[in-house]
């Protein structure tokens, strides 16, 4: 991968859970295999299996989360396969990095559920699992006669939506970009002067796999607790997903009459908070947010006379009365030093400062690599390049990883939050378009190599 070649001719390393400082140039796709994967989860979801037909960015998220602690998560996905293997940035393999990230864990399936016999194979694969994810539109999978009273009661059908599955705008299909607009978050994002903004990234989705699995989650504790053993609907959507982030928004709204406003770098109501300049142009955000750190910031700048002994500045409400005064001092004073400077201030005084980093950045970043923040993985390898391995005596195919994999090793985010008990594991990366197919459809439904054949030469599955 042209990207991951470029990051190993640096001179820095990543330290990877569980290991040592090794150097990213290992990160060579066309390398030997490294170490062998590791052993099936011990994570607190061991034991439940997931039938995963989500896609894009929400659907596969709440799937990889499960997936992370243990789940057995089988992804099905349309023959011609999951839209996000194709976006952004491909490997050498034409596989999206951002898939292999998202689609770790996860044995591939790739069905057609435009064909009643590829429907049917999911039917049966939902017989034996305990939970469905599905972000499709609102009665598609009724349509489709595979909705949550088309199949057994006690699943977990969990549905992520752009709007939710009733109300007025249920039917209508939703991405992250718009329901973060409807659901009020776009609208607070950026400057008031400008445009509304979004962040690079699907934040809108990710919210929403994350409640998503979150629900799957208490559905299953529910259920393991219920005499009845009852499945339920887990019914999450972007759009409420970001309303739900809107903290006190709503009362302010509706009790005060205060429709809270963008505020550009800073987040109104709470001073000083902000971004400021330092003189080598670069940037320190710093948060005075309480009393106690709020003295010990202007200390640190030189104006003790504007702390909490000053009645002006005494309690949060004066400070937002006084907003420009004090965050012009502090902005003058950062301006006046470098970085550097400005976070080795704020450490001495213990006001919680920091710079803003790329995800470039990241990877040197001493506390990521404490914390191990980074790991290592291969998608599986492809079964032939398995099956001449064992024959030759070399290390085991199965689900696990490999250097020698189709685009190799990805460096990748490591699983959080970290559970010291039963942590959550990366198994491999995701997997190739049907590499788990026949494994799936024989080991999970007991078809004959035959039918699997058959199916295949249909079209059916791939």
């Amino acid at each position: 991968m042209a990207m991951l070649r470029q990051l190993g001719t640096r001179s820095w390393g990543t330290r990877l859970r569980g290991g040592a400082v090794r150097p990213l140039s290992s990160l060579n796709p066309q390398g030997p295999p490294q170490d062998a994967p590791p052993p099936p989860s011990s994570g607190p979801l061991v034991g439940f299996k997931v039938l995963d037909l989500g896609q894009v960015v929400a659907g596969n998220f709440a799937g990889a989360v499960l997936g992370y602690f243990g789940a057995d998560v089988i992804k099905v996905e349309p023959p011609k396969g999951d839209p996000l293997r194709t976006l952004r940035i491909l490997d050498d393999s034409g596989e999206s990095l951002w898939w292999r990230c998202h689609g770790r864990n996860k044995r591939c399936v790739a069905i057609d559920l435009h064909r009643e016999e590829g429907r049917d194979l999911v039917r049966r694969l939902a017989d034996r699992s305990d939970v469905l994810i599905e972000n499709f539109r609102p009665g598609v999978m009724e349509k489709w006669g595979l909705g949550p009273d088309d199949l057994k009661r006690d699943l977990i059908y969990t549905r992520i939506s752009g709007y939710g599955q009733t109300g007025p705008k249920a039917a209508e299909p939703g991405y992250a970009s718009v329901c973060e607009a409807f659901g009020g978050f776009r609208h607070l994002n950026g400057y008031p002067d400008r445009p509304p903004v979004r962040p690079n990234i699907s934040l809108g989705d990710t919210l929403a796999g994350l409640h998503a699995a979150f629900g799957a989650v208490m559905a299953l504790l529910h259920r393991s607790r219920s005499a009845g053993g009852g499945g339920q609907v887990v019914d999450a959507s972007i759009s409420e997903s970001v309303f739900n982030m809107l903290e006190g928004c709503v009362a302010e709204a509706a009790m005060a009459g205060h429709n809270r406003p963008p505020s550009g770098s800073t987040i109104s109501g709470v001073v000083p908070s902000g971004t400021f300049r330092t003189r080598d142009g670069r940037y320190a955000v710093i948060g005075g947010n309480g009393d106690s750190v709020f003295d010990r910031l202007m200390a640190a700048v030189g104006r003790g006379d504007m702390g909490v002994a000053n009645p002006r500045y005494a309690t949060n409400p004066k400070r937002v009365e006084a907003e420009g005064e004090i965050m012009g001092v502090i902005a003058e004073w950062v301006a006046a030093h470098t970085l550097e400077e400005v976070l080795a201030a704020m450490v001495a005084a213990r006001v919680p400062a920091g710079p803003i980093l790329s995800t470039a950045d990241l990877l040197e970043e001493p506390q990521f690599l404490a914390r191990n923040m980074f790991e290592r993985a291969a998608p599986p390898r492809p079964r032939r390049a398995a099956a001449a391995m064992s024959a030759g005596g070399g290390g085991g195919g199965g689900g696990g990883g490999g250097g020698d994999a189709p685009g190799g090793e990805v460096l990748m985010p490591a699983i959080t939050p970290v559970l010291h008990g039963t942590p959550g594991a990366t198994r491999w990366a995701g997997a190739a378009l049907g590499h788990h197919t026949d494994e799936v459809l024989r080991g999970e439904l007991g078809l004959a190599a035959e039918e699997v054949g058959r199916l295949r030469g249909l079209g059916v599955i791939a």
